[in-house]
């Protein structure tokens, strides 16, 4: 897929300047010519193999003869022959390079010069996780590979000191038969006599063990009177000899179990670098901390430990703290609808509010914005028609709080716990809403690139407000469906997620992105309400201190995948499948977990949530936010810089919602497998992106080109677009 991105996208380009008229060979001198073509065929009639997977994308970045040649060397393609064949025309040039691939030389035999007893077993038997291997094609860039995982691996077992530099491999192809011996070396520590500085002494490389680890945990470049220590005791002793030290000025002000927890070398048990690298990791996720740095240095004959024919490495860990508290006031752009608004936020932030690096967040936010209503004339200020006000506050910890010892929890989990309480306050054209919500939750790391979050409690009470002309509007409508939609309920929910997220950002690579969302609410309520016969109200609905509340299953799972192409150029591709469904004591979900389209995030050739459901159309002029209770949705995005922090873009996007029953609100809007194509929404669409690298706004002009509110052969709208159906988005960061 990334190679036809990369020969698609030159293509379209030539064909652009093709069509511009543009004469690319005016400027050419007589007698020189354009390289207008590059092109590599391969010849694999010599190699003797049936079954040959070369790729030759690799071989385009390296054009050039000769390191053409040095490259297949090194793939074991010795004495292959690379010849150009050069076409002129019309002051133009095409290149074509001829690759004959020889006979490959594969690996007959794999052998060990070590000395070091100790390092040759540990090599011999873990010989099954190299990559170079008995009777496989030569490879040198797979020795290179070996060599380091040899080195992570010894220093995981204690080699503290050992480095790539000690290994190196010989090459033995002296054979007619197309085969070659690899002999892998590791060289011994060499140091000066201390009695002739001319003699050098060879010696086994040695394993050390840890012996103490003392922590500043309010580290000062500028300061180094750190004179009160506390000794962390119990388990953390041998022979009476404490092995943590704290070293600390005036007041300890974090408990040193949370630190501690966060330590993976343990005292007097072998270095690694992995449990060094983990504590990294670890530390830098306090948020009381900014900087963390490890020192180690080895310990010269001290009498006091146990073993002292073993050698052994104080570690020395200084952690630079930020401010305790701090203040922020945040201003932002809003794109709800493609119009913009405004939004302001005043956060208060304690980083260790109980000693154990915990984060007390404390938030109130208020914003303005336009959104389409009825009644939308009668409150509008300053071009606005829509207010939001709220306050939340949260408290993170870096521990699970259950009730089992946390010595229990692998570290690697990297375990957190939040406490969350808010309320929210929304005056809208149509009604007022107030959303009050608590939540309990657990966020932790799973394998490399997972992590996971369980919300085993969240509760929200949504009490609504319509006036008068908007319960008028629904009622006439008679359908059950939506007048659910804005009546007050409450919603007790259990949440899972599971994210997993490979990109690494060192690395220009293709990386993927997957999350999946499950949430369920109402089942324990409605346990009690069953087992207990509870009373319903006039409506047929149980109730929780007199609001009745929602029972629904909602899953959802959003896969992007984004092509890296080169440093700034990106191809990504996005593809979001969702599903809710009420039951119980609910005919519908719930309005803020129904799902929605239209917007700068999703199918951007349509206002906020008017897209769907299905095939829908609006021909009464009245206006309700379009909810469904299936999404499908996929986006393709190319994403290339144009000049210094302005980037462009080049989009479609396809997708639409759908109602799981019939509406009479909304016809033609439910789901049915033969009719669910057809009624895909398509638009296309260039935008514009200021990257300045901590802010990014975007701005995107997209138009439908397939729409399913028309009639079957009416769909397709590129012959009818005029320039007033373009709709323009606004936007804060990338859509996805």
């Amino acid at each position: 897929m990334n190679t036809l991105i990369k020969k698609i996208i030159p293509l379209l380009l030539t064909a652009l300047a093709l069509l511009s008229g543009c004469n690319i060979t005016h400027n050419v001198a007589e007698g020189e010519y354009l390289l207008d073509k590059t092109s590599i065929a391969l010849d694999k009639s010599n190699t003797g193999l049936k079954e040959l997977n070369f790729d030759t994308d690799n071989l385009y970045g390296i054009i050039r003869q000769k390191k053409m040649t040095q490259y297949l060397d090194n793939y074991g393609f010795f004495n292959s022959r690379v010849t150009p064949e050069v076409t002129k025309k019309d002051k133009k040039a095409r290149v074509k390079y001829n690759v004959e691939l020889a006979r490959p030389y594969t690996i007959k035999n794999i052998y060990y010069k070590i000395q070091d007893p100790v390092l040759r077993d540990f090599v011999i038997n873990n010989e099954n996780n190299f990559s170079i291997k008995k009777h496989n094609i030569y490879n040198a860039n797979l020795l290179d590979d070996d060599r380091y995982i040899i080195t992570k691996q010894l220093r995981d077992i204690g080699y503290f000191y050992f480095s790539p530099g000690y290994i190196y491999f010989e090459v033995d192809s002296a054979f007619n038969n197309h085969e070659l011996d690899i002999y892998l070396n590791i060289k011994q520590v060499q140091i000066i006599s201390d009695t002739n500085p001319a003699e050098i002494i060879k010696k086994d490389h040695q394993r050390f063990f840890i012996d103490q680890v003392s922590i500043n945990p309010n580290f000062d470049p500028l300061r180094t009177d750190t004179s009160k220590m506390l000794t962390f005791r119990n388990p953390d002793t041998t022979n009476g000899i404490d092995r943590f030290l704290f070293y600390y000025r005036d007041k300890l002000k974090i408990r040193p179990k949370a630190i501690r927890n966060s330590i993976f070398l343990e005292p007097l048990k072998l270095y690694s670098e992995i449990s060094e690298k983990n504590t990294y990791k670890q530390l830098s996720s306090l948020p009381l901390y900014g900087y963390t740095s490890m020192e180690f240095r080895q310990v010269e004959d001290n009498p006091i430990l146990p073993d002292t024919s073993k050698k052994y490495l104080n570690c020395a860990i200084n952690l630079t703290r930020r401010p305790v508290q701090s203040f922020s006031v945040e201003t932002e752009g809003t794109t709800s609808d493609g119009q913009l608004g405004a939004a302001g936020n005043f956060v208060y932030q304690n980083l260790n509010i109980f000693r154990g690096g915990e984060v007390l967040t404390i938030k109130f936010t208020g914003g303005v914005e336009w959104q389409q209503g009825g009644q939308a004339e009668n409150n509008v200020f300053l071009f606005f028609n829509t207010f939001e006000t709220g306050a939340e506050a949260s408290v993170d910890f870096p521990k699970f709080l259950l009730p089992i010892s946390q010595d229990r929890m692998p570290k690697l989990l990297r375990p957190r716990t939040t406490i969350k309480t808010g309320f929210n306050y929304q005056n809208r054209p149509d009604y007022e809403r107030y959303v009050t919500n608590l939540s309990f939750g657990y966020n932790w790391r799973g394998k490399k690139f997972v992590s996971h979050s369980l919300i085993p409690s969240d509760l929200n009470s949504v009490s609504i407000f319509p006036d008068s002309a908007f319960i008028k509007k629904i009622d006439e409508l008679n359908d059950p469906r939506l007048k659910n939609q804005y009546t007050d309920h409450f919603i007790m929910a259990v949440k899972y997620s599971y994210i997993f997220n490979d990109q690494q950002r060192d690395r220009v690579k293709n990386f993927m992105f997957l999350r999946w969302d499950i949430e369920t609410a109402g089942n324990l309520i409605g346990l009690i309400n069953n087992v207990s016969n509870a009373p319903e109200n006039e409506n047929g609905e149980h109730t929780i201190f007199t609001i009745p509340y929602a029972q629904y299953v909602r899953a959802t799972v959003d896969f992007r995948y984004y092509f890296a192409l080169d440093d700034e150029s990106t191809f990504v591709y996005r593809n979001l499948f969702g599903i809710g469904v009420p039951f119980g004591n609910s005919s519908a979900l719930p309005f803020e977990k129904g799902f929605y389209a239209g917007g700068a995030s999703d199918m951007r050739g349509w206002r906020y949530r008017t897209l769907g459901p299905g095939s829908f159309r609006d021909t009464s002029g009245s206006y309700f936010e379009r909810m469904g209770d299936i999404i499908l949705q996929a986006n393709l995005e190319y994403r290339f810089p144009v000049y210094s922090f302005l980037k462009g873009a080049i989009f479609a996007d396809f997708g639409n919602i759908w109602l799981l029953n019939s509406s009479t609100t909304f016809p033609g809007g439910k789901f049915k497998f033969d009719d669910f194509l057809g009624e895909i929404a398509i638009n296309g669409g260039l935008g514009a992106r200021l990257d300045f690298n901590f802010f990014i706004f975007r701005i995107d002009a997209a138009a439908p080109l397939k729409n399913p509110a028309f009639p079957t052969g009416e769909r397709w709208r590129i012959n009818n677009l005029k320039l007033k159906d373009v709709i323009w988005n606004f936007g804060i960061g990338y859509p996805f």
